[in-house]
């Protein structure tokens, strides 16, 4: 990811996980306790679908800015917070 902090994460319903696993394979953390999910530099939740911003960034360390239109039913929530790891710190006991 790129060096800059991401602040939201998009996770994703099982059936949305199936469906944009294949798209999001490198950027997709699946091994959280919460579930599976993707980091975003900005979500618009108002439209007919999910809008992400996602600032990518590949093997050869370019950055390139994805603007990515997603079902609703693909996402399950959206967490914002300064510091992930205090926050999943929480839930670690």
């Amino acid at each position: 990811m790129s060096k800059r902090r991401h602040r939201l994460r998009v996770f994703l319903t099982e059936p949305g996980r199936i469906e944009l696993g294949t798209l999001l394979t490198p950027w997709l953390r699946v091994g959280s306790a919460f579930g599976a999910y993707v980091e975003c530099r900005k979500v618009d939740l108002d439209g007919t679908y999910v809008e992400l911003s996602l600032d990518l960034q590949g093997s050869d360390d370019e950055s390139v800015d994805v603007h990515l239109s997603v079902p609703h039913h693909c996402v399950s929530a959206v967490l914002e917070t300064a510091d992930f790891e205090a926050f999943a710190a929480l839930y670690a006991d």
